[in-house]
């Protein structure tokens, strides 16, 4: 299964997400948000994945000078965009989609549950009843012929159930291996790859 550790924020953390095989590293690109990165602290993480692993940046309502720019000083190899993708893009897509959008057949679509906003106020995961209709999305979409890659409140606990109700093409990790907000734990990491068969 492939794996994409996202909202990475430590070079140690790339390095080891890597070695542990992962498909791709996320860097996020939205302000105020808790795993934002400075173009620094990016360009310290970049330099940490290696050839053969996707460098993906994370954006929200970004406008297309801005992205282009950011792709260009990082060489990111692709993008994962939240709200509408701007046009002539030269980095790969993973396009975040809403539960009730239309498959997009042969697309690279990020699939995460809707979480409400007392969860988001509390700091909670999506509930279980949200996860499972992602899961169901997930499949429904992948049989379109979708890239689904899933995510949403997945943990090294619930990974490798996710994997067989949903069947995805790739999972997406963030909070759920880590040991505070941006900080991975390498014992959360390895047994997340573990369990999701990675």
């Amino acid at each position: 299964m492939r794996v994409k550790v996202c909202g990475v924020t430590r070079p140690q953390d790339a390095r080891l997400a890597c070695k542990l095989g992962a498909w791709a590293v996320g860097m996020i690109f939205v302000p105020n948000t808790p795993r934002y990165l400075t173009p620094p602290k990016a360009a310290r993480i970049r330099a940490a994945i290696p050839k053969g692993v996707l460098a993906v940046g994370v954006f929200k309502h970004v406008a297309a000078e801005e992205l282009a720019r950011v792709i260009k000083a990082l060489k990111l190899d692709a993008v994962q965009i939240y709200g509408t993708v701007p046009r002539g893009i030269k980095a790969r897509v993973l396009q975040a989609v809403t539960l009730n959008a239309r498959p997009l057949r042969g697309k690279m679509v990020l699939i995460e549950p809707a979480r409400t906003d007392a969860d988001r106020r509390a700091g909670r995961g999506p509930s279980r009843a949200a996860q499972r209709k992602a899961w169901k999305t997930a499949r429904s979409w992948r049989a379109t012929g979708a890239r689904a890659v899933l995510a949403g409140g997945l943990t090294p606990h619930n990974v490798a159930e996710a994997v067989r109700a949903a069947g995805p093409w790739a999972v997406d990790v963030s909070s759920g291996v880590e040991s505070r907000p941006g900080v991975k734990s390498a014992r959360l990491m390895s047994a997340f790859f573990e369990a999701a068969g990675a």
